[in-house]
This record gives C-alpha cells, sequence and structure tokens, in this order.
C-alpha cells in the first residue's frame, strides 16, 4: 500500500493533526457518553432530547457564526474551535445533573459546529483537483485511527481513572489539535462572501436538512437504545465502537475514491437505501449481536457526506465555497435541532421503534431527492441560460 502522508502538502499535514485530535475527542465522547449518563445521571429519553437539542441549536446558528468570522483566516477559526471544544469535554469531569450536561454540552458544541466548514473548507483547499474526494476519504481515515486510539485506552485506562480522567484526556488532546492548525497556511480566497443564501444551492440544503434529521436521530438513539433498552454494559459499547472504527478506518480511502469515480449521485443513493434497511432493523430487531451489525454498516455508509461536500465544490465558485458549507451546516443543525426533541417525546408516549421508523422514512425521502444530484449537467444548464441571455437571480 502506498503511503499516503508522502503525498500530502504541509497544510494537508498539519489539518490531519487537528482531524486526529478531533477523533480522539469523539472516539471517548461517543464510546463513554450514553453509559456516563444512565450510570451517573440515570438519564431518559425525553431529558437526553433536552440535552442534544440544546447542543445543536448551536450549529442552527453556524452560517452566523462564519458570517461574523469571515475576517479571520480559516486555521484560526479553527484552532479557537478545537480549544472550546476541549474545554467543555473535561468540564465533563464536574457533571452532577441532567443541566450542568446540558450547559456543557453546548459548550462544546459552539466549537464543534464552527469546526465543521472550517475543517471542510480547509480540506478543499489544501487537496488537488481531482484526488479531493480520495483526500477527504484519507483525512476521514486519520480521524478513525485517531478514534481507535483513543477507545483502546478508553478500555485499558477506564478501571483507573474512569470517565473523569478519560475526558480531561480527550480535552486536552483536542486543545493540542488546535494549537496545531495554528501553523497551517492563512491564505483565503480574495473576495470571500460573509453569508450565502442562493437557489442554485437548494438542492445541497435540502439533502443536508434531511440528513440532519436522520443522523441526529441516529446518533442520539441508537446506542442510548442499546443501552437503556438491551441492556449494553460500557465495556461491550467499547468494544463495539472499536470494531466500527476500525471498519471505517479500513474502507474510508475506497469509499472517497468511490465517490470521485462514480459520481454524486450515484453513491447518495447507494448510502440512501443502505441507511432505509438499518432504520428498519433497529425498528423491529431485538438481537442484540444483529444490531451490533447494524450500527456498523451505518457508519461504514458515511460516503454520502462527502458526496455532498464534493457536489457543492463542483457548483460553487470558491468565493461561496465557505459561507455556503456553513449554511449547509445550518440547514442540517435546523432538522438537528428538532430531532431529539421530537425523538425523545415520541420514545415516551409511543415507544422507541417509532424513532427508527421515522428514520427509514425519511432515508427514503433523501433517496427521492438525491435523484436531482447532477452537477455537470446543472453547471451547463447555467451555461446555457447565461449564453442565451437568460441572467440568473440569485438571492445572498
Amino acid at each position: 500500500m502506498n503511503n499516503p502522508i508522502s503525498e500530502w502538502n504541509r497544510d494537508f499535514r498539519l489539518l490531519a493533526l487537528a482531524v486526529a485530535s478531533q477523533g480522539i475527542f469523539f472516539g471517548v465522547q461517543l464510546t463513554l457518553y450514553n453509559n456516563f449518563v444512565v450510570d451517573r445521571l440515570n438519564i431518559d429519553a425525553h431529558e437526553l432530547g433536552y440535552v442534544e437539542a440544546l447542543r445543536e441549536v448551536s450549529g442552527f446558528m453556524n452560517a452566523f457564526f462564519v458570517a461574523l468570522m469571515v475576517r479571520f483566516a480559516p486555521p484560526v477559526v479553527a484552532a479557537i474551535s478545537l480549544m472550546v471544544m476541549g474545554a467543555g469535554i473535561m468540564a465533563y469531569a464536574q457533571v452532577d445533573s441532567v443541566f450542568l450536561l446540558a450547559v456543557y454540552s453546548f459548550v462544546w458544541g459552539v466549537g464543534f459546529h464552527c469546526w465543521i466548514p472550517m475543517e471542510q473548507s480547509m480540506a478543499l483547499l489544501f487537496s488537488p483537483e481531482g484526488k479531493k474526494g480520495k483526500w477527504l476519504g484519507q483525512l476521514r481515515s486519520v480521524n478513525s485511527v485517531a478514534w481507535l486510539l483513543s477507545i483502546l485506552i478508553c478500555k485499558l485506562a477506564y478501571d483507573f481513572v474512569g470517565y473523569n480522567g478519560l475526558f480531561v484526556m480527550a480535552g486536552a488532546a483536542t486543545v493540542g489539535g488546535g494549537f496545531a492548525i495554528l501553523f497551517a497556511s492563512r491564505k483565503r480566497p480574495a473576495h470571500e462572501r460573509s453569508f450565502v443564501f442562493k437557489r442554485r444551492y437548494g438542492l445541497y440544503y435540502a439533502l443536508n436538512f434531511l440528513q440532519g434529521m436522520r443522523k441526529q436521530m441516529f446518533i442520539t438513539f441508537a446506542i442510548f437504545a442499546l443501552v437503556k433498552i438491551h441492556g449494553m454494559p460500557v465495556h461491550t459499547t467499547m468494544i463495539l465502537v472499536l470494531m466500527n472504527q476500525t471498519l471505517i478506518t479500513l474502507t474510508a480511502p475506497t469509499m472517497g475514491k468511490l465517490v470521485d469515480q462514480y459520481g454524486e449521485r450515484k453513491m447518495l443513493s447507494l448510502s440512501y437505501i443502505g441507511l432505509t434497511f438499518v432504520f428498519l432493523g433497529y425498528a423491529v430487531v431485538t438481537h442484540r449481536p444483529t444490531l451490533y451489525v447494524l450500527y456498523c454498516v451505518d457508519n461504514i455508509i458515511f460516503f454520502g457526506g462527502i458526496a455532498l461536500t464534493t457536489y457543492l465544490h463542483k457548483i460553487a465558485p470558491e468565493s461561496d465555497l465557505k459561507p455556503s458549507l456553513a449554511m449547509g451546516v445550518t440547514m442540517n443543525h435546523v432538522a438537528s435541532v428538532a430531532a431529539p426533541l421530537l425523538g425523545g417525546f415520541a420514545w415516551h408516549y409511543f415507544g422507541y421503534q417509532v424513532i427508527f421508523f421515522s428514520g427509514a422514512v425519511l432515508a427514503l425521502i433523501s433517496l427521492i431527492v438525491s435523484q436531482w444530484v447532477d452537477p455537470e449537467g446543472q453547471l451547463e444548464r447555467e451555461r446555457k441560460e447565461m449564453s442565451g441571455g437568460v441572467a440568473a437571480q440569485p438571492v445572498s
């Protein structure tokens, strides 16, 4: 196998360090979180819904954050974002109530939701033409390797340092990633816009909205259901997430190359078909090992996110890219705020199955909407309109 690091330029390597720190963050946070909130707080589904909805509010404000920060280079904003994330998860060591859990989750959520468009825009800026899907896939592998290492540390150190020590470790590593990205190149588009909302990006916004609703349902309630309903212990959670991240690490570069090779529409369609079966499985299956497999399948077919990013890159000029990515995150989180609230109440009144049946319906809707994804055709139609004297009237 070729060593991908030898291909990377200096800026992409620094970005990879920052992404690795994010991997450590989520390797600890997502591995321990559901068992942590059940063991320490005995949290119920509707309370978890409140916490997750509040955390996602900062994602709803993402486009406005980026508009305020447009005067700063992406590495500076990214560094601050990672440092805020690190401080937020370190504060988990002090959590003794649902209220404090919500406050500290909101803090790191602000940092994370500012980081998302920064990571995406820097990944596109620092990677070469024709290999963007491949390099984005490699970046996902870096994240997964760091995640794997942090899960192994959790497995080895949990009995000695407990939840608190591992949360502090994750926060310190994330702050370190913030320092690393400060040394990346601070170039940016000459005429970058602070805020973009255009009709020509409507399909990108719509798919991000659907992705946010569907993703948040799964992230909030999939492992929580395994712990709360099926009784999965913390060490089993660690093994499951370890296996899951191993699979992602091995498949991520290939998935990115498949997006480059087969195009966004085909890969999005494949992703949504697979997600439909995953959600249906979580709604009707009670056999725990089967649910473990479905959890891994959901995370392997992540390439829908890569396809949406490369789709926007193909249709957006460089000056629109970062604010459009931020608007995509905002649309994603308009749905993400609603999903845990609605899901928590649905679980409380109708049972957990209704959440996963709803996710299957959303995946099918996404499959239908994705059939209009055609970046080359869209650009060709716009060129014909312009050459025919029909001027576009974007709203920005």
